[in-house]
Parts: structure tokens; sequence; C-alpha cells
């Protein structure tokens, strides 16, 4: 939309280049060098488009002044075109940038959108309205997409089967056993009789059956069954007992095998988890929706003013969402507002009123705190939230540096939804020119 934003801005004449194509090409590649530097330097995109969007925008601020330099190193005779500082034309090409540089960082788009939403409404801009109404609607639609992606619940969740490589396995070894043969051999002949004959050392007594069969049978069935069926039991128990059988190692197999379930589950559970985060996030947002229970300030959103409970609930939003949320998150934050006594009958209060009510009340606290991290203190154009966060900044309590830090109209005013929404929104775009968030655009899912 590059070329076309700086054509819509020639059109509408809010910048001359005397119809010579060659400077407007000169503006283009200055445009493309500023989104070079916020694809390097996202932090930056954020007092980018707050000077962007406003036409009372002053000249010393250091984001003109940076971008006259670079204005100045792709054209060196701007001057000669231009009677007075070219703010318009500044302003025009910090927008192509901004542009150019949120198509491939949502981060960039995180910042113009949330920015263009708050300050827009407030600001004198009809005679360039339509260009940001359009440029907002294109940028917003593609952070909303992603932003849906990451919200959304699968009808199902598909989890691939485990793979598990079966080792092979030496087969068992066995040692076989034998019979103690002389052992049993002896017992045997001791259990047959008294005595046996041997060819060399002739008759031998056993020491055994007492008996001989012929001559006393009952007698002698008695002790050989005893003796006889004791001997074969010791040979079998002695040939058992030399028996032996070596396992194959299963130790190694079934610690891997454990490994590969554990990891299989682990990643099983992150995939359910993920694809049901979206579902978790909505029913906690309802939850606290309908608690009113401020979780930082630790009590009920009806014991605060309204306006404080109002910063109050965008602080506690923004602490539990992620930086890509959909659109109809701040309209989600709106209506839980409007569900605090007298907030829809408050009228609106003027914006440094209520920037220096968040500067001290104590309930804030972490709000400033954020602010403090996400912001630096306030120099040139920049968020309401550099003020809260650098309450103790000179300039941070000036009421005549007010205009000059934040281009807003010192008769602006903001309701308690107004006040909660612009809270939450330049919390997220604060958050996003931080740079700590995955900055690529991710690839769109196949179906």
């Amino acid at each position: 939309m590059g070329e076309v934003v700086l054509q819509r801005f020639l059109n509408n004449g809010l910048i001359n280049v005397g119809g010579d194509d060659t400077k407007l090409e000169k503006l283009s590649q200055a445009a493309k060098h500023l989104a070079g530097i916020l694809k390097k330097t996202p932090s930056k995109a954020l007092n980018y488009a707050l000077i962007a969007f406003d036409p009372e925008a002053p000249e010393d601020d250091p984001v003109i002044q940076e971008a006259l330099v670079v204005l100045q190193g792709q054209w060196a005779t701007y001057r000669n075109t231009f009677s007075a500082t070219p703010v318009a034309a500044i302003r025009a090409i910090l927008l192509d940038a901004l542009l150019t540089a949120a198509v491939d960082d949502d981060r960039v788009g995180v910042c113009f959108v949330a920015s263009a939403r708050n300050a827009l409404p407030l600001l004198n801009a009809d005679h360039e309205r339509d260009i940001w109404v359009d440029a907002v609607k294109e940028v917003e639609r593609r952070i909303d997409a992603r932003a849906e992606a990451e919200w959304a619940t699968p009808q199902s969740i598909t989890v691939s089967a485990m793979t598990y490589d079966v080792p092979e396995l030496e087969a068992p070894k066995v040692k076989r056993g034998k019979v103690p043969r002389d052992t049993l051999k002896t017992a045997m002949l001791a259990a047959a009789g008294p005595s046996f004959h041997d060819p060399q050392q002739g008759n031998i007594a056993t020491d055994g059956n007492r008996y001989w069969p012929h001559q006393h049978p009952h007698q002698w069935v008695g002790d050989f069954g005893r003796r006889s069926s004791e001997a074969i039991a010791n040979a079998i128990d002695a040939s058992i007992a030399t028996i032996g059988v070596s396992q194959p190692d299963l130790a190694e197999p079934f610690k891997k095998l454990a490994a590969v379930v554990s990891e299989y589950v682990d990643n099983t559970l992150s995939t359910v988890s993920s694809a049901t985060a979206g579902l978790q996030r909505r029913t906690n947002l309802l939850w606290w929706s309908e608690a009113l229970y401020s979780p930082s300030a630790q009590k009920s959103y009806r014991d605060l003013p309204v306006s404080i409970a109002a910063a109050q609930m965008a602080f506690d939003l923004f602490a539990s969402v992620p930086l890509f949320s959909p659109a109809s998150v701040s309209a989600f934050l709106s209506e839980t507002v409007l569900k605090l006594e007298n907030a829809e009958r408050a009228e609106g209060r003027p914006v440094r009123e209520l920037v220096a009510e968040a500067q001290q009340q104590e309930s804030l606290a972490d709000l400033r705190k954020t602010a403090a991290d996400l912001t630096t203190a306030p120099v040139g154009r920049g968020p309401l939230l550099a003020l809260i966060g650098h309450s103790d900044h000179a300039d941070a309590k000036n009421d005549a540096s007010f205009q000059r830090l934040t281009g807003l109209p010192v008769d602006a005013k903001l309701d308690a939804v107004g006040w909660a929404t612009w809270i939450f929104r330049e919390l997220q775009a604060a958050k996003a020119a931080s740079g700590g968030s995955s900055a690529k655009r991710r690839a769109a899912k196949k179906a």
C-alpha cells in the first residue's frame, strides 16, 4: 500500500511535489529506508505511529528529526521543494514505512493498530481520515486473523501414533543339569539289599536295606521303597539345581521404552493444552468478568472509583491475555467496565486528569511499574503510559508539555470505557514495541 498511501496524500492536497514523479519516488525510497529501521528496531514503531497520526505533530519532535535525516539522505535538495519543514510529507512516509514493516513484523502491526484506535478519534485528522481508515483496516485484518487462530479451539485434536523401534533380543540360554549317576547308583544298591557283589572286590556291604527280598519280602519292600524314593528324589533335586537359564538384559530396552512413552505423553498433553488454550483463556475471562475482582489490587472493582476501576481492569486484562488478541477483547473489556455501578452514566473526564490520577493512585502501583518497564521517560511524542510509568520525570507532571508529549488536545476527554480500552491498547502496543514476542508472520495453516 506504500505508493498508494503517498499518492493519496498527494490527492488530498496534504503534500505537494509539483507533479514531479521523481520527487515522489524519493519520498518512497525514504519510506523504505524507515521501514528497514523499523524491522531492525521494532521499538520505534509506537513513536513513529503517534507522529504519523497527528497533523499537528511538532517539528522538533525526535521522530520528525530522525525522518528528516533519512529523507535528506535520499533527497538532498528537498528543502528546495518545501517552503517549511515538510511535516505532512514526513507523516506520509512514516505511514508508508509502518505499513511496509507491518507486513513482515506483527509487532509493528499491533503498535500501529492499537495506537490508531486510541488516538485517531481524538485528533484533528478529518482531511486524511479516509486514508487512515483504510490503512488501519488493512493491518487490523491481518493481526486479527493471527489472533483468532491463536485463540481458536479446534473441533478435533489429532495426535500421531507413538513410534518405537523394538530391539532384537538374544534368546535365553539354558544350561542343562545332569543326574549324579554314581551317587544314585550307590543309593539304589543300598536300597536293594544289605550288600552287592563287585567283580574285583567281592561282596560289599551297602549299609542300606537290612533285608533280602526272598527272606523277608514284606520288610524288604518297605525299606526298598523308602530308600529308593529318597535316592531318586535327591538325584532329581541335584540335577535340577545345576540347571541354569541366562536371561537377556532388558534394562536398557525398558529404559528406552520408558523414555519414548514419557516423551509421547508429554507431547500429547502439550498438543491438547495448546489446542484448548483458547477455550481456557476465554473461560478464565468470563470468570473474571463475572467476579469483578482485581487480582492485582486484591479487591472488588466495585470498591474502587469508576475511573480507577477502569484502569485496573485494563491492566488486569492485559496481564491475562497474550499480545496477539482479537479485536473483540477490547469490546469484552468495554462490556465488563459497563457492569460497574454508574459506569454507563459517568461523564467523560479530561485525559490529563485521568493520567494524574493514575500517577498517584495506590492500587495502580503495578500498572505504573509495568508502564515504566515497557516505556522510556517522556521526551518526544509518546504514549500516556510513559507519563504514568515515569511520573517523577519533570515533563510527566507538566501540564504545559502534555499536548506536546501526547498529541492530545488539552480539552480531550474519555469516559470510563474509553479510558480502560485506551490503557489496554497502549499496554499491548508498548509490549509489542518492547520486542518481547514473536515477530514474524506465521504461515497460513493448511486445511
